[in-house]
């Protein structure tokens, strides 16, 4: 029940939407399609005993006429499968877009993706929102047409089955009894005992597909990781230690592959096995009537044709066991993570909005609940550029990213001043993107070349006017000064009412990150900026340092 109720809650806002009307036309497309297969399969049926009659009387020209029908039937049920499944496709994209949509929103919004990295973040948000998400989707149309499907199947079959059974009268221990439609009985209680026997053997395999997503997840992510921090990596040449790190984390692969393989072992011995005497059983049953010559060799494979269906189709939960329990742990891990992110909805911070920035008795904690910073008062004007001063560790730069509405753990109150904020790291964001996407960022909008040329001569990468549509990994291709001239490169283009300025010259020289600063104050009038440096010599360019030691 708890895997239902996580289908339902991860599926409800895409089946509930007003514009998805097409994918319900979709979806009653693909399930009418599998009615007209389950009709061919009815015909097919009945083919079955006119056919091995014929074949028993050896009438060549019959024989002919048949195959004749049987080509045609053959033909309209390849063409139905491959629209279908065409269908299928098409809807399953449709669904794992909106979806995908839907989660990328929710991670972003807000900050949450930032958020839910403070405090118990759930593992590998990119493989639940790739993987995951394809995985739930595809098997999720899947499931759910070939179960309607099947149920369709069986309520043809069944008829044609307890018509074919008659009534037979059976001795036991010396007594008549008689049954109706035995060989329903029959299928329907091999089916029910496989059944329970399947999730007996297999429901250990839930647990181990959770952890083997969660470990597959786990390897990519370390290799990207060092691919993201090659330089440093061979700076220090660590290749050893990464070298032992991933073959850790690929030996709890394989562990878990091991385990994998030998609870599937343990099922297949059984559903193979099962599946394979299930072919057998049918002809075992109705073999006393054909011997009594109570039906001919048409009708034996008739039965058999009607038993092997109904059983086919009562055996969807067996057949489809492996990709259920997949199926169960992708919606767990998908639920999990959109809990996380509603979760972390309760941290979002409201601060008033006012004329200035006004802090009124601010505690900026650390997340076990110790003080960083405690009951600051701090006013400043509009316009005004303010230095925080003190020393490392202090509390500064967490400060900075509380005052942006990043940083959940505090106390007390602030006003923040009206406008646009931008917040300049110390080590700026370099996507790998076009340059003049990169001094864009974080704007969507496109900006004119005139401006972006302008913008590199004012910073002093004059050089590389010349490559605004390269895309290259800039991390790598730029020095860090350069970056950081990057950086303050987007805040002319941004040109925020509110600039925060954490550590953001650090890899210039003073004279150089002098210049830049007395620049951002002549193109940017008006701008409030707030700074954290230890640049000593930076603090002319200030109108008030602040001393957060004595606060």
């Amino acid at each position: 029940m708890n895997t239902l109720r996580r289908f339902y809650r991860l599926s409800r806002p895409f089946w509930q939407a007003r514009q998805q009307w097409l994918a319900w036309l979709m979806l009653a497309t693909i399930i009418g399609l599998g009615l007209l297969i389950v009709q061919i399969n009815v015909l097919i049926n009945s083919w079955s005993k006119t056919f091995y009659d014929t074949l028993a009387s050896f009438d060549t020209a019959g024989l002919y006429a048949l195959a004749g029908e049987y080509a045609l039937y053959l033909g309209l049920y390849v063409l139905i499968f491959v629209a279908l499944d065409y269908l299928r496709k098409g809807l399953v994209l449709r669904w794992r877009q909106a979806m995908t949509g839907r989660l990328i929103d929710a991670w972003l919004n807000d900050q949450a993706f930032y958020r839910l990295g403070l405090s118990g973040e759930p593992d590998n948000p990119d493989q639940r929102i790739a993987q995951d998400v394809d995985l739930m989707v595809d098997l999720s149309i899947e499931l759910v047409a070939s179960l309607v499907v099947n149920l369709a199947q069986v309520g043809a079959f069944v008829v044609i089955l307890w018509n074919l059974s008659g009534v037979q009268t059976f001795h036991l221990f010396g007594e008549p009894f008689t049954v109706h439609g035995y060989l329903l009985w029959i299928v329907l209680a091999y089916t029910l005992i496989g059944s329970v026997l399947t999730h007996l053997i297999g429901k250990p395999l839930h647990a181990l597909n959770y952890v083997r997503e969660q470990r597959e997840a786990d390897f990519r992510a370390g290799l990207l990781r060092k691919r993201d921090h090659a330089e440093q990596i061979a700076l220090y040449r660590g290749e050893a230690v990464e070298r032992q790190h991933l073959a850790q984390r690929f030996q709890a692969i394989a562990e878990n592959w091991r385990q994998l393989m030998g609870r599937e072992r343990d099922l297949s011995l059984f559903t193979v096995a099962y599946q394979r005497f299930s072919l057998i059983v049918p002809v075992f049953a109705a073999l006393p009537a054909f011997m009594a010559k109570a039906i001919t060799l048409g009708g034996l494979m008739q039965i058999r044709s009607a038993f092997n269906a109904v059983h086919d189709s009562l055996s969807w939960f067996i057949k489809l066991y492996h990709k259920l329990v997949r199926w169960s742990a992708a919606l767990e891990r998908l639920d999990q993570f959109e809990q996380a992110i509603a979760a972390s909805r309760q941290q979002v911070m409201k601060a008033r909005q006012g004329h200035c920035l006004c802090l009124q008795g601010l505690t900026v904690c650390r997340p076990d609940g110790s003080h960083l910073l405690r009951d600051l008062k701090l006013r400043v004007g509009q316009g005004q550029w303010v230095r925080l001063a003190g020393h490392s560790g202090l509390g500064k730069s967490t400060l900075l990213r509380t005052l942006q509405g990043l940083w959940p753990h505090y106390s007390g109150d602030w006003q923040l001043p009206p406008g646009r904020s931008l917040l300049l790291p110390q080590q700026p964001y370099l996507p790998q993107m076009s340059l003049r996407g990169l001094l864009a960022y974080p704007q969507v909008r496109s900006i004119d070349d005139v401006q972006l040329v302008d913008v590199l001569g004012k910073v002093g990468l004059g050089g590389l006017i010349g490559q605004l549509d390269r895309q290259v990994e800039w991390e790598r291709v730029l020095s860090g000064g350069e970056q950081q001239r990057v950086s303050l490169a987007r805040a002319l283009l941004y040109r925020p009412d509110t600039l925060y300025l954490d550590e953001a010259t650090s890899q210039l020289d003073i004279g150089s990150a002098q210049r830049l600063l007395e620049m951002l104050k002549r193109e940017l009038p008006g701008c409030t900026v707030v700074a954290v440096t230890h640049q000593q010599g930076l603090a002319k360019v200030f109108g008030k340092t602040v001393e957060l030691e004595a606060l």
